[in-house]
């Protein structure tokens, strides 16, 4: 009987603690939209680091966002609400991905949906980074076909100060940390102005992440469970389809392309950090197409979903259950 007891404490205990997490992640999903900050931001994986200076307010109710490349050539991306440019010492005018050219983006955060389905939350303790003292957040996968975070939440407005992407044996694969911060400061609009000289500028916005029915005749026959499509508001381009899923915290992209010549057909599978590549072709009746694969997921599930993208005809989206 004591042993029950003791066993219902523990289970009483444990959610109390899941509760508890959760909660974090959702103020953290928000901090880093609404708070004033600006610092310092290293970030990468063993063979590369990069590092990146960031400032960010909000302005009647507008964000504004700087961020300057310290590593590698100048680049420099100026966000105001929906607008971005980016700058670059090159001969060629620079576009970026609004929503990934900040590393502490949580813009898919920001709807956690039934996050607890896929992954097991939970406190780890507190630790100081960047001169403040944080929560760190433990989210653990519950299957095999994505990654586990380490957090680290500053504890007065939960601004995400440092985040480990975990394999499932443990191993960071990628990290990012502020070396410096100062959060809740006042900024003057004027330092969120570009620097022309000797830059190329590109301009253009984008649309807030969106669920949207898969609807595109080109859809993986397979995803993980809990792994929805998005709209990002951006243009196919070159490619004859591109879907973008996330499950909440983790996300990839399906890019379609035609083969003009069959004979460029070929199969790669690459792996930088957490980023799983595949390229995977397939036979159509009207010809050949290249269908690539990339996101934050491990190999196998980056695998699984390009070997289940076929001719469209006869395609049917069947989530893992």
């Amino acid at each position: 009987m004591r042993t029950v007891f003791g066993l219902m404490l523990l289970v009483v205990a444990t959610t109390g603690l899941g509760n508890e997490a959760r909660s974090w992640l959702d103020r953290m999903s928000h901090a880093a939209k609404e708070q004033n900050y600006q610092g310092v931001l290293i970030y990468g994986a063993p063979e590369r680091w990069e590092t990146m200076a960031i400032n960010h307010a909000v302005y009647d109710d507008t964000e504004y966002e700087k961020l300057v490349h310290l590593t590698g050539e100048r680049r420099e991306v100026i966000r105001r609400g929906h607008a971005i440019s980016c700058s670059h010492p090159g001969d060629h005018a620079v576009r970026v991905n609004p929503t990934s050219s900040n590393p502490l983006n949580t813009e898919l955060w920001r709807d956690l949906g039934d996050l607890e389905s896929w992954y097991r939350l939970s406190l780890a303790g507190e630790e100081r980074i960047a001169g403040r003292m944080t929560q760190i957040v433990r989210v653990l996968p519950r299957d095999q076909y994505r990654f586990g975070y380490d957090l680290w939440l500053d504890r007065d407005t939960a601004l995400l100060l440092r985040s480990d992407l975990v394999r499932h044996d443990g191993v960071v694969l990628e990290r990012l940390q502020f070396a410096n911060v100062a959060i809740g400061i006042e900024m003057a609009k004027s330092e969120f102005e570009p620097d022309y000289e000797g830059h190329h500028l590109a301009r253009h916005n984008h649309a807030e992440v969106s669920p949207v029915a898969a609807t595109n005749a080109w859809q993986p026959g397979w995803v993980p469970s809990g792994f929805a499509p998005v709209n990002r508001g951006q243009s196919h381009g070159r490619h004859l389809a591109t879907l973008m899923y996330t499950d909440g915290l983790a996300a990839f992209s399906v890019f379609v392309d035609r083969l003009s010549n069959p004979e460029q057909s070929r199969t790669l599978r690459q792996q930088w950090g957490a980023t799983a590549a595949i390229v995977h072709d397939v036979l159509g009746d009207d010809g050949s197409y290249r269908i690539t694969v990339v996101g934050e997921v491990p190999m196998q599930t980056a695998e699984k979903i390009a070997a289940s993208v076929s001719v469209p005809a006869l395609l049917t989206l069947q989530e893992e259950s």
